[in-house]
């Protein structure tokens, strides 16, 4: 999720928050000064200061409410993450800025919560309180977005709301016993703040230091093994093997930018008002005055999808076409395709070339490129999958038996709402390729296998 998308939810319910606080607070003046204070002549008073921090953790309540329930559809149906710190092993595997920003918003969210409560009510300057009262309200939260559908209940959202409520009242709190206690118990209240921002930043130092990425296909969570069945249709070997480790073509934003205008001067679109939105791992460009044209860039492996909106139009419709003819076509595109791939027809008009792992000197070609042929005889539709990935060095990697001992401690991913396997059958075990979170193009081993009845290639890292 891009900045200006977080700043335009923000903006969108503090603008609801806002309306809502001047409508109660109208109520509340009449209620208040009106009909209890002349009506009925109470005494009562409320300061200034209670008026003002009453009415921001009212608005700040519903903000959360709208981010929480009105920003998403009812699209889960009774869902639970018990699982503690999933959260933080998926954003670690993964190393998305999508999965790390859950996390910190997670927290973020409700530091407010921690800061304008003690200012409220002076039993809420006791941490109980606070907590306390932040544990019903993130407890509330998950509990209706259970019973909604709007959400999962995770184990993951209570620790995190806890803990942003706790650094917020800790830094609201370090002001109030500087005159009373001293500095020295004023800074114990920030030691919440000051472990989290260490924690994170010994993570991120320590992924930024390391060689190579993460891989994504670490599980999260094991899949239960105890009543499975095994069998297989190989032999293990249980020597370790060195293979070469490679890297994508990474590009920056500029040189992804760079990339998509030679991509449209290449077959004449006027790409000076190109509209481009930038997301952390991939670019969106649209071309063309009337966003005719558009392709999707992944920086992290130079991989892009480009579409030709034209296609839509009614007399247009897709053509079959010979290989060579297509391979004339996307000569335009700069694109040329490797010796010996295998060519398919997909469908009338859309065909696929395929490289399984061509080794190249110093170089390996993997992927595939699909490409949608139309009757004005051009290309409207390419997905380039096809990359050529730079050797690094050899590695040593773990051997095939130290692997599949992964497999039996369940070490793999596998979607089920149980996650329990009754039997697998593994007929054939290789050496791929997965793409990490630094762009390096890891070895892992491909256990092709029967899961339950269904064909599954189990995938369990090398090194």
């Amino acid at each position: 999720m891009r900045l200006q998308e977080i700043m335009g939810i923000v903006r969108e319910y503090f603008f609801l928050a806002l309306i809502a606080v001047i409508v109660l607070g109208l109520i509340f003046f009449i209620g208040y000064f009106i009909v209890y204070r002349k009506l009925f002549g109470g005494k009562k008073e409320l300061t200034k200061k209670k008026i003002l921090f009453g009415g921001m953790f009212t608005g700040y309540i519903i903000m959360v409410i709208g981010v929480t329930f009105l920003n998403r559809g009812s699209n889960y149906q009774g869902e639970m993450n018990l699982s503690f710190l999933s959260s933080y092993r998926e954003a670690w595997y993964s190393f998305s800025v999508r999965h790390w920003q859950f996390v910190c918003l997670n927290i973020l969210m409700f530091v407010p919560f921690g800061i304008l409560l003690p200012l409220l009510r002076p039993r809420f300057q006791r941490a109980i309180w606070t907590i306390g009262a932040a544990l019903l309200f993130t407890l509330s939260i998950e509990s209706f977005q259970l019973m909604t559908g709007t959400g999962i209940f995770e184990v993951d959202d209570l620790f995190n709301n806890l803990l942003g409520a706790i650094i917020g009242y800790g830094i609201i709190m370090c002001f109030f016993p500087i005159k009373a206690k001293g500095k020295r118990q004023s800074f114990f209240y920030l030691s919440p703040l000051f472990l989290v921002v260490l924690s994170f930043g010994s993570i991120f130092t320590y992924y930024h230091f390391k060689e190579f990425g993460n891989l994504s296909i670490v599980p999260i969570h094991r899949a239960d093994m105890t009543q499975a069945t095994t069998t297989i249709d190989v032999q293990f070997n249980d020597n370790r093997i060195t293979v070469p480790v490679y890297r994508a073509p990474s590009y920056t934003k500029a040189a992804a930018d760079n990339f998509v205008t030679n991509f449209s001067e290449r077959i004449h679109l006027d790409s000076t008002n190109m509209e481009v939105i930038s997301y952390p791992d991939e670019g969106v460009y649209w071309i063309g005055s009337d966003r005719s044209h558009n392709i999707w860039f992944q920086f992290l492996d130079g991989s892009y999808r480009y579409t030709d909106f034209s296609s839509f139009d009614e007399d247009k419709e897709p053509k079959d076409v010979e290989e060579e003819t297509l391979e004339e076509n996307l000569t335009k595109f700069g694109i040329d395709i490797p010796q010996d791939s295998h060519f398919r027809k997909v469908e009338t008009g859309t065909y696929e070339w395929k490289v399984d792992k061509k080794v190249i000197e110093n170089q390996l070609i993997d992927g595939s490129l699909t490409v949608s042929y139309y009757n004005d005889d051009t290309v409207k539709d390419i997905a380039n999958q096809l990359i050529t990935y730079d050797k690094v060095r050899d590695i040593q990697i773990k051997s095939e038996k130290e692997a599949y001992k992964e497999i039996l401690d369940g070490k793999f991913q596998y979607y089920s709402k149980n996650k329990m396997i009754e039997t697998i059958h593994i007929d054939k075990v290789e050496i791929s390729y997965y793409l990490d979170s630094k762009g390096y193009y890891q070895p892992v081993y491909a256990f092709h296998s029967t899961v339950d009845g269904n064909d599954m290639t189990i995938l369990i890292p090398g090194i």
